[in-house]
């Protein structure tokens, strides 16, 4: 509690002018980016509005308590978000089993991260999903909204080739929210066009949604398991490396066991779990949060509690983005997750000596297809698994054996 009481203390001297951007600038990323597939994903699964509401409620205020709790009793600036990943996987899976199922899915993943963090298994688990194969699980799940968004141009061209120019304009002059310059121009031209009507948007909290659980295996394996695998591999160790670049020890322990709990104790609201946040996490850790180290948390406390108050209202959110017409919304989705597919690709296939595994796993992701009621995202990560045991760790063997017989006809 003195570690606690302690953060407090210093809180006015680490919520400056420069934490609160930072702060703010890490909730306009998180809810101008990855929210958005939310609405997306509730419409192809024939969520109801209050279903939907929920989902948000729960995702927004279970993020924010975890920032600002983890930032200030660690006083370090832990940022925590939504499972972007898991979003991904929701797009292609989520409307293939009924929502008490994919709530069972969500609980098993919330105690499985909390179990990993307890018992300090977290870094063995994650040599069981080779880094490159769960980016390029990532990409593939992704890759459908980046074609989504040329598709929506030709939909609605005048708005989504607006937002596409304001986009690249804004990062063309080194914006930092080049996604908030094309949200407005979205917005801006839908309204001037007569196709964003809000007449029927008003100021409301979101109410819970409670689904009971239910377990089966087809879930469990379809949908908790590739959710597991990329939490852990696609955002809670990102998320751990950026603090580590920054200069930071994160607490990796308590870090997992509060999101994972955090995460089962919402699966029956709807919330499909927890994270350490990967992208927004170098906004928080910067010298541009806060120019001293030992009070950059004040960035943090300050983005948890803007979504906290911002998640209450989460059913205002929804309508808001209700009232959007649909390709205006895949355009969004298609910029907001451009950078992401891009960092994914280009972490898969940097590494020359496996590349066979990045291909498979992208290709067989991407492809949707399914296989004895599981998921692409599941057989994306079995095949490029597969193949990296059986290519790539085999050339790693044979380059080693190469080494060691150079090395001994250098001595003889």
């Amino acid at each position: 509690m003195s570690r606690l009481r302690e953060s407090l203390a210093a809180l006015p001297k680490a919520i400056v002018t420069s934490s609160l951007l930072a702060g703010v600038l890490i909730v306009i990323v998180g809810f101008t980016g990855s929210l958005v597939l939310t609405f997306d994903i509730a419409d192809k699964a024939h969520l109801t509005h209050a279903q939907l509401s929920s989902w948000v409620l729960a995702i927004t205020v279970g993020s924010g308590i975890l920032s600002l709790g983890l930032a200030l009793w660690y006083k370090q600036p832990v940022l925590t978000a939504w499972s972007t990943p898991g979003l991904a996987v929701l797009a292609s899976s989520l409307a293939n089993y009924p929502l008490s199922e994919a709530v069972g899915a969500y609980l098993f993943v919330g105690i499985a991260i909390a179990f990993l963090g307890a018992t300090g298994l977290f870094e063995r688990a994650m040599r069981l999903v080779p880094q490159n194969v769960a980016l390029a699980v990532l990409g593939g799940s992704l890759l459908k909204y980046g074609l989504g968004l040329f598709t929506a141009a030709t939909l609605e061209p005048s708005l989504v080739l607006g937002m596409i120019a304001a986009f690249l304009i804004a990062k063309r002059v080194g914006s930092r929210v080049p996604m908030g310059w094309a949200l407005l121009i979205g917005f801006v031209g839908a309204a001037l066009l007569g196709k964003f009507d809000v007449s029927n948007v008003r100021l409301e909290l979101a109410a819970p949604v409670f689904i009971a659980p239910t377990f089966t295996l087809s879930a469990l394996i379809g949908l908790g398991v590739p959710l597991l695998a990329l939490a852990l591999a696609s955002q809670n160790a990102p998320g751990l490396a950026v603090m580590r670049a920054a200069g930071y020890d994160p607490p990796v322990r308590g870090a997992l066991i509060a999101t994972g709990i955090l995460s089962a104790l919402a699966a029956p609201l709807l919330g499909h779990g927890y994270t350490l946040a990967a992208i927004t996490a170098a906004l928080g850790s910067g010298p541009d949060a806060h120019p001293d180290k030992n009070l950059r948390y004040g960035a943090s406390v300050v983005a948890g509690a803007l979504k906290i108050v911002l998640g209450l209202f989460g059913a205002t959110i929804v309508a808001l983005f209700l009232a959007i017409p649909k390709p205006l919304v895949a355009g969004m989705a298609g910029l907001a997750l451009s950078g992401t597919i891009q960092g994914c690709l280009v972490g898969a296939f940097q590494d020359k000596s496996v590349r066979d595994s990045s291909l498979f796993a992208l290709l067989v992701t991407a492809s949707g297809a399914e296989f004895l009621g599981l998921g692409s995202a599941f057989w994306g990560l079995v095949a490029g698994a597969l193949v990296s045991a059986l290519l790539e760790r085999r050339a790693s063997a044979r380059d080693v054996t190469s080494q060691e017989m150079t090395q001994q006809k250098e001595m003889t």
